[in-house]
């Protein structure tokens, strides 16, 4: 990377390359040089009689390069201690101004001849940008350029016309405060500008301690409850695949480890569905964990994860009561924070109903749970619920509770009776 004298290694660089080329120039207008002044200055220069010759680079704006600046890793570690040194990658933005006698047509002359070299020097090579250093280093008021490092920068600076508007013009010349020049705008990219500060360094290691251990991959094919029933709190999961046994494995449902049964094989895992594990969509994996090792303070790593396959656990509504006016839905899993729970009851036919009855549906959606304990029994209002027995379902984040069919082929639990 370079340091704090890139961007005037740059200005120099392209000085240089304008100077060889109007000093080759088979018809050279006299008195011609390349200077590195605002165009006010410029402007200034020279006298009725004897009109200043020659070329000026001058600088008119510094943007950032948002290519290098995506790709920059963080600098600092979690500590606040310097990992690598600060890095500022930027674009120059140069105006190159055409200064001469008019009725001549110098400034024309001199800025076809720049354009030609700039589009024939695109590309500020090593050698090119060394030579640079070379000649202005050894003058009074550039001769900080000897400490420049922009040769060593490992991209190379290009150069490329960009081409402005009238407007964009006439904005610029505004700003810059000086009757107009022939001039052509062009753009230097990359400079990358690197901060001099040290870094912390880990100590060398002394010793080196490596285990070769054999890798078998965890692959899940099929997961069902044993019974066939789908998954809910109590509920036996088995898991069939290959690899899944290994020194400490264990399964993760969502975000909840959960320990294999003894009984679980290579090919076979078994596990229980906690109270722990919410009601909705989770994703299921196999995971092969090494130990900590309180000898060394090695922490536990994780050596090895199935796929991953999705694992629907339902909720179950428990024995549904009434009291003071209310309803209360005892539920399991518990909700948790977040979780968004839709209570139905559905009304059942009584025998004294008409054939054609249409019976009452009635739904309530409670609010997410707030930050909290989870809230195991879900509480709603009863006092307008017309009398009768009601089936009740609840539904958490989109899965819905499977009620029980009684002898005649028909849901009937659990349900609530309004007097």
């Amino acid at each position: 990377m370079s340091n704090t004298h890139a961007i005037a290694a740059v200005t120099s660089t392209m000085r240089y390359v304008l100077q060889q080329a109007i000093d080759s120039e088979p018809d050279p207008v006299a008195g011609r040089k390349v200077t590195t002044l605002r165009p006010a200055q410029v402007a200034a220069l020279g006298g009725d009689d004897s009109p200043a010759r020659g070329l000026n680079v001058f600088l008119y704006q510094v943007t950032h390069n948002h290519a290098w600046n995506l790709t920059d890793l963080p600098t600092r570690s979690g500590s606040g201690s310097l990992v690598r040194r600060p890095l500022a990658a930027l674009d120059l933005h140069y105006l190159v101004t055409a200064y001469g006698d008019e009725p001549a047509l110098e400034p024309q002359r001199l800025l076809a001849r720049a354009e030609l070299a700039l589009a024939a020097t695109p590309v500020f090579t090593k050698g090119v940008v060394e030579d640079a250093i070379a000649l202005y280093g050894g003058e009074a008021e550039t001769g900080f350029l000897e400490h420049a490092d922009l040769a060593g920068q490992p991209e190379a600076v290009k150069l490329s016309t960009a081409p402005l508007s009238l407007e964009e013009i006439s904005k610029l010349w505004g700003v810059l405060g000086t009757p107009y020049l022939l001039s052509q705008a062009y753009t230097a990219t990359v400079v990358l500008i690197e901060a001099e500060v040290p870094l912390r360094r880990p100590l060398p290691v002394r010793t080196r301690n490596l285990q070769v251990r054999p890798f078998t991959r965890a692959e899940i094919e099929v997961v069902a409850t044993d019974d066939g029933t789908p998954a809910a709190t109590g509920s036996t999961l088995v898991i069939d695949g290959s690899g899944l046994a290994s020194a400490h494995p264990f399964v993760t449902v969502g975000r909840t480890r959960l320990v294999l049964d003894p009984a679980s094989t290579a090919s076979r895992a078994i596990v229980t569905v906690p109270s722990t594990v919410p009601a909705g969509v989770h994703a299921l994996q196999v995971v092969h964990v090494r130990p900590a090792d309180a000898m060394t303070g090695e922490p536990e790593r994780v050596v090895g994860r199935s796929n991953a396959v999705p694992l629907v656990v339902v909720p179950t509504v428990r024995a549904v009561t009434t009291s003071a006016g209310e309803v209360h839905v005892p539920v399991q899993p518990p909700l948790v924070e977040g979780q968004r729970a839709v209570v139905t009851l559905g009304r059942l036919a009584d025998p004294g109903d008409p054939p054609d009855l249409v019976q009452p549906v009635v739904a309530a959606t409670l609010p997410p749970q707030p930050p909290g304990p989870p809230v195991a029994i879900l509480a709603l209002p009863g006092e307008d619920l017309p009398a009768g027995t009601w089936l009740v379902r609840v539904s958490v984040d989109g899965v819905e509770s499977i009620p029980s069919l009684g002898a005649g082929g028909t849901y009937d639990s659990p349900v609530v009776t309004v007097p």
